[in-house]
This record gives C-alpha cells, sequence and structure tokens, in this order.
C-alpha cells in the first residue's frame, strides 16, 4: 500500500553457495564426517493411533544441520481430519557448511570452501582441513588435493575459501574437516559433478562388408587432445545401427514431454528384445534403467481420462500421440513385464477404447478423415494389449484414399492379421508396392509432405519395411528397404527421437527374420596398427568395440581399416568426436540466436553475444542478480521449437514463480508463444509449439553466486523434429569477482 517504498536489500555475511542455509549441508573432527543428505527425513502415509488418540514413529535424522518442519494430517475415516505441525532444529556447538557451485565444466576455475558457524559464544583457534580427489584440484599450492587453514574464530559465521580448479569430468568429492580446540569439530564430505565439455562436432560412418572397407581419418593438429575420439564397434548383427541411435537418444536429457518419453521407452524395449535374442549387453544403457525412468515421466503426463498430456501443464490428453505411446507400453510389458504398473496400462487401454468410440469428443475432429485417423491409431495400440477391434474397419477403409501414406501401410499391416480382410489388404499392399521405387541396392517409398511429423519419411520407410514382413513379401525388397531405411541416417542416426524409435522397431522385426548364425573373424587397424580383433561365431558374443583417446590418435591424415574373414556379414559403427580449442563460434542453421546480459530491472546491455565469439570475458559482481534475455528470430514458420540456454557454473537460476518470490524482481517478458520454460542446476529449457515469422523473446533470471572464472556455451534453438535447423550462439566466458 506504499507503492513509492524502496526497501534496501540487505548484504549477507557472504555470498550465497551450494548448500549454504540448510537442505544440504555439513559434520565433524574425531568427528564423523556428514555425507547424507537428504531434503526430507522421513515420511509415513499410513500411521495408526492408539485408543488414546497418540502414535508414535521413530526415524534417524540424515545429517542435515538445520531446521526441520513436522507436518501430521489426520483422519477417523468418516470425513473427518486434522492438520498440525511442530519444528525443531538440529545444530552442534561447531557447523560447517559447504561454499560450492551445483556443478562445474571441466576448466572452470573458482574458489570453493565452506562457512563456519561458532554457537558456543567463545573465541578460539580454528583448524580447516580440505580435501578434494582426482577431479577437483587446489590451485597454487604444493598439494593439489589437500589444503591446510589456521585462523582466529570469533563468535557467529565466517567464510573460508580456496582458489580450486575442474580438471577432469566425473564426480568430484570435496571434503572439509574443522576443528576449534580438541573438543569441537565438524566435517562434512559432498559430491560435486564435474562436466565434460562438449565436442564440436561428431562424423559417424557406419555400414557392412563382405571382406573390407577402407575409412580414411584426418586428425587436426587444433583440437583439444582431452576431448573426443575415436570409437569403432564391430558385430556379426546390426546392433551397430542399433546403438547408434540409441545412444543418441539416450545421451542427452530430453524435455519431459509424450514423444521424447514414448521413444525413449519404446527404444529401451526393443534393446531389451534384441539382448535377449543375442545375448547382448548393451554396456552403459541398462535398456530396463532407461525403461524405469521413461515410464516414470509417461506417469506424469497422464491424465484422469487415462490419456497423455503431450507436455507438463496441458489440461487434456493428446489423441494423436497417446497411441504411439500406448504401443511403446506395451512393447515395454513385452521387454520388462515387471516394470509396467497396472493402472498405467488399464488407465491407457480406457482412453483408446474411449476415442476407439467416440473420436469426435474433441472440437477439432469433426469430419470424418479426422475421426478415421484417431481410430486407426487407437486400433493399432489396442492390438498391441492383445485387443484386435473391427467393428469401424469399413469407416476407415472408405478413407484409406484420404490418409497420408504411412497411416495406408499402417492400415494395410492391421488388416493382414484380419481373417476376414485379406483381400482388401492385399489390394492396398499391391498399391502400396507401385509407391516404392526399387534400385539393384534400395527400395525406398515415395512420400509426398505429410501433415505433421508422424508421417516423416523414416517412419514410412520402417512402416513399409514392417508391412512386407507381415505380409511375407520377398525377401529382395525387404533388404533393400532396409538399405534405403539405414540410409537415412545422418552421422549415424536419424534425425529425431520419433524417427529412431520407429526405425527400430522395424529393425527388430526385421532381425527376427535371419536365422542364419554368423562365423568369422574380424580385425580393425589404424595407420598400420591393429586395435581389436574378434572371432564371431553363433550369437553369443555378437559384438565387440574399441575407444582410442584423442591424444592417441595418429595426427594428420591416415586410415581405418577393417579386415574380415569367414561366413557371415560385418556390421560396423565408427564414430570420430573432437572439439577445437578455445570459445566457440555460433552458428545460423535457419535459426538465429543471440543473449543479452543486463542487471535485473535496467535497459543497460552488460553484453550481447551473437554468432561472433566475444573478445573479452563479462566481469559481473557476486550476489547480483541479472536477466538474460535470448532472441530467437525465424524468417519462416516453424513448429516445435526447442530451446536451450545453459548455465555457467558461477550463476544460478532463480525461479520467480514462486508466491514468495520478491516482486521487485522480475525477468523481462516472454513472447506468448513460448509457452513452457523449465528450470534445471546447469540450463534453462524452454518450448514454443510454433513461431511465425518474426523476433521472439525469453526472459530468465539469475545470480552470479561463486567467485571464479567459468566457461558459458552458447544458447540454442532448433526444431524437435528437423534438428538439422537450428540456431547457436557463440560461447563465452564469464567472470565473478
Amino acid at each position: 500500500n506504499r507503492p513509492d517504498t524502496q526497501l534496501e536489500t540487505m548484504e549477507a555475511a557472504m555470498p550465497k553457495g551450494w548448500g549454504y542455509g540448510g537442505g544440504k549441508s555439513a559434520s565433524a573432527a574425531n568427528t564423523r564426517i556428514r555425507s547424507e543428505f537428504k531434503p526430507w527425513a522421513y515420511y509415513n502415509g499410513s500411521v495408526v493411533a492408539g485408543k488414546d488418540g497418540l502414535a508414535t514413529v521413530s526415524f534417524k535424522l540424515p545429517d542435515d544441520l538445520t531446521t526441520w518442519r513436522v507436518m501430521a494430517v489426520a483422519t477417523d475415516g468418516d470425513l473427518h481430519f486434522g492438520s498440525g505441525e511442530a519444528t525443531f532444529i538440529a545444530t552442534k556447538p561447531l557447523l560447517s557448511n559447504p561454499i560450492l557451485p551445483q556443478f562445474l565444466r571441466k576448466g572452470d576455475r573458482f574458489e570453493g570452501g565452506l562457512s563456519v558457524t561458532n554457537n558456543t559464544n567463545k573465541q578460539g583457534n580454528l583448524t580447516v582441513k580440505g580435501e578434494l580427489d582426482d577431479n577437483i584440484e587446489f590451485v597454487a599450492k604444493r598439494s593439489k588435493s589437500s589444503e591446510t587453514l589456521r585462523a582466529k574464530l570469533g563468535t557467529g559465521t565466517e567464510a573460508y575459501r580456496f582458489p580450486m580448479e575442474a580438471n577432469r569430468p566425473g564426480e568430484a568429492t570435496v571434503r572439509f574437516v574443522t576443528e576449534m580446540g580438541r573438543r569441537m569439530g565438524d566435517a562434512f564430505e559432498v559430491s560435486l559433478p564435474v562436466q565434460s565439455l562438449s565436442v564440436s562436432e561428431t562424423v559417424v560412418e557406419s555400414g557392412t562388408t563382405s571382406d573390407r572397407a577402407v575409412i580414411p581419418l584426418n586428425t587436426n593438429k587444433n583440437v583439444v587432445s582431452d576431448v573426443g575420439g575415436l570409437e569403432v564397434t564391430m558385430a556379426s548383427t546390426l546392433i551397430p545401427e542399433i546403438t547408434a541411435p540409441a545412444k543418441d537418444v539416450f545421451r542427452e536429457d530430453r524435455l519431459p514431454f509424450l514423444e521424447p518419453a514414448a521413444s525413449q521407452l519404446a527404444i529401451a524395449a526393443n534393446l531389451q528384445i534384441l539382448g535377449n535374442k543375442y545375448g547382448q549387453a548393451f554396456g552403459d544403457f541398462e535398456p530396463a534403467k532407461q525403461a524405469a525412468l521413461a515410464l516414470e515421466k509417461l506417469a506424469k503426463l497422464q491424465q484422469p481420462d487415462g490419456g497423455f498430456a503431450y507436455y507438463p501443464g496441458m489440461e487434456y490428453s493428446d489423441p494423436f500421440v497417446t497411441p504411439y505411446a500406448a504401443e511403446a507400453i506395451a512393447k515395454a510389458i513385452e521387454a520388462f513385464p515387471y516394470l509396467v504398473k497396472p493402472e498405467i496400462v488399464d488407465g491407457v487401454e480406457k482412453y483408446l477404447a474411449s476415442i476407439w468410440a467416440e473420436p469426435g469428443q474433441y472440437e477439432y475432429c469433426d469430419e470424418e478423415l479426422c475421426k478415421s485417423q484417431i481410430r486407426l491409431g487407437a486400433a493399432i495400440a489396442l492390438a498391441e494389449f492383445g485387443d484386435r477391434r473391427n467393428a469401424y474397419l469399413a469407416d476407415i477403409y472408405k478413407e484409406r484414399e484420404q490418409l497420408d501414406l504411412v497411416a495406408r501401410i499402417e492400415l494395410a499391416r492391421y488388416l493382414s492379421a484380419l481373417p476376414g480382410w485379406q483381400q482388401q489388404s492385399q489390394e492396398m499392399f499391391d498399391r502400396i508396392q507401385e509407391s516404392i521405387y526399387e534400385t539393384g541396392r534400395n527400395a525406398t517409398i515415395n512420400l509426398p509432405r505429410g501433415w505433421g511429423w508422424l508421417n516423416s519419411e523414416t517412419a514410412a520407410q520402417g512402416s513399409a519395411l514392417r508391412l512386407f514382413i507381415a505380409r511375407d513379401g520377398s525377401q529382395e525388397t525387404s533388404d533393400r528397404l532396409l538399405q534405403s531405411l539405414l540410409s537415412l541416417r545422418r552421422n549415424g542416426t536419424w534425425q529425431t527421437t520419433y524417427d529412431n524409435a520407429k526405425a527400430l522397431n522395424a529393425l527388430v522385426d526385421y532381425s527376427e527374420t535371419q536365422p542364419t548364425p554368423p562365423n568369422f573373424n574380424a580385425t580393425a587397424s589404424l595407420s598400420g596398427q591393429k586395435l581389436i580383433s574378434a572371432q564371431f561365431e553363433g550369437y553369443e558374443n555378437p559384438t565387440t568395440s574399441v575407444n582410442v583417446g584423442m591424444d592417441a590418435l595418429p595426427k594428420g591424415q591416415s586410415q581405418l581399416i577393417l579386415d574380415k574373414a569367414g561366413e557371415g556379414t560385418l556390421h560396423y559403427l565408427v564414430e570420430y568426436s573432437y572439439r577445437l580449442p578455445g570459445n566457440q563460434p555460433g552458428r545460423f542453421a535457419g535459426l538465429r540466436v543471440s543473449r543479452e546480459i543486463r542487471p535485473v530491472g535496467s535497459d543497460e546491455v552488460l553484453q550481447r553475444i551473437d554468432l561472433a565469439t566475444p573478445e573479452k570475458p563479462l566481469t559481473v559482481k557476486a550476489g547480483q542478480v541479472f536477466d538474460i534475455g535470448l532472441e530467437i528470430v525465424s524468417d519462416r514458420s516453424v513448429d516445435r521449437v526447442i530451446i536451450k540456454d545453459a548455465l555457467p557454473a558461477g550463476f544460478e537460476a532463480i525461479d520467480s514463480s514462486f508466491q514468495t518470490s520478491t516482486p521487485s524482481l522480475q525477468a523481462g517478458a516472454d513472447s506468448w508463444a513460448i509457452g513452457y520454460q523449465q528450470i534445471y542446476r546447469d540450463r534453462v529449457e524452454a518450448y514454443a509449439d510454433r513461431l511465425e515469422p518474426g523476433a521472439y523473446q525469453m526472459h530468465y533470471l539469475v545470480r552470479s553466486v561463486t567467485p571464479g572464472t567459468f566457461l558459458w556455451p552458447g544458447a540454442e534453438a532448433r526444431l524437435q523434429y528437423a534438428p538439422e535447423e537450428f540456431g547457436r550462439s557463440a560461447s563465452a566466458t564469464l567472470e565473478v569477482k
């Protein structure tokens, strides 16, 4: 009620760091080292009280030294309830807390340390001993792994910082032990993730050979020596063709949207099925773990009607993508029957039955063609659960010529399993064969421009291959369809999560038609030096691989030679990745992205980062709040745009959506077309369904928290289903003083 009143921000005793002030905190010197930190100490959803109305629970507190809040809700089962809460404090006479960033990137130099609170009301002599593992080191000290500091400690809280540098990717461990006198102490141990520098480019070569394959390699002398390298995979099956796209889908943090989650689930299930057939382990993939993560994402998107929303916050189910997700769930039941919860299956089956019976429940779907499209998707998904329906097939079949080519292929495959529709299926199969262009090597679907990404060229090629297998088409045509499907890859993978999943579905079906076990020897050599040699006999050990670090690769021109002797086909995959030194320039490939940094509430631009790398670092003071603004420019209409802006480790993003957020600290307004934004510890992501030609703005707030010098990767905007169209601003360097 006093709009002219200005509040002066109080200075903190020290800049904020990870774990300071509770949450993830720290413990002691003869002294037990505190390392178990949790955001909550105990939960019990069903505690039964005695006749006196009292209930007792016991639990072990985590190592956090903080104020704990106890909340309880009671009910008598007859719609009567009540609630209550209380607090208690876990503390020590001498306590310490870490002052560290939330993450680091290799090469970041920073001032990390701890805060020490003396609750004894007495001064004393303080000793601080710090220990680091190999991922982080102390700078300019005799020992890079340990450091000791002695100081006078008064009452209250003091901060102690040490210059450190992140020198190796991985989970670093930071330990500090504090002692005051001989009887009081505390100690903590926390982990701190160190991210690797991203590669600038990756080149992938894959294929098959019956005798020898020669792959030229040119290693530039200026590449960063400890990033990237050469990975060679040889196999007697299609596993290399499957492993590369699976790596691509699982290695990157995807937005928690319906299609990527469903595609990850489908790929994990297919890998498990193939692994069971070939006795193959997929290294770091752990298909069951990836499937569990994907199912968790799907559960969060499931709506009360049983369908799935396309992204978090959407309040209705997507009738076009939900059937695709249901197919992935059915595949997961086959591969991981113990993972899929019955309530997810029951809900989605109920929803599929609903849109099968009444697709016109959606206002935008009042035409027969739209209804047939939704019913076809529901029918195919229900069939995967063993519920094959034919009640509305006559209506769908009547609209077949109006369906896109991919839908016609799927309809023909669906009809081929129904005894009463064999003639119609054969007629459609014959018509579809007319759309296949065959050469001596490939057989390609001639695909007109579809109405959406669900009908991509890869999806059409994969569906056609599955149709030929279902109809027992000629093996020669199936082989050529497979070669055409593989030729659609770029750098070893198909271009989207959806395309990868659809292609892998077809590859799994095709692999089941290959009964002849191989028996041959294969050798990989680089510049005359043998890298690996393996004997492939049957399917017991169908794949082998070798990694050569960048520092071990010969500089300049060389040749990788793969030799094979014996019966069978050698499948290979060669991946070469590298990074150029220094900050990386921006890229313009259909979209343009720039980043501006200004103090919150000010129009003054401290730095604008476009395509060119900045000439000097951006220098800011610790404890300040800044508005980060991205501008995304498109000269044409684009659909489903993913925006990612990486944070430097010296910044923390501020979530201003809480009701307790300070009203005076507000980011600039976002363009209305950008409808989804999510904050992570190392990045901020956003999403737009459609952008018309023009410039679009996105803003968020950050606080400078950790002094040091940090790498700041560029901001990127990319089309989700055409990732070759993207834009990226240059990377930069941030200095926090």
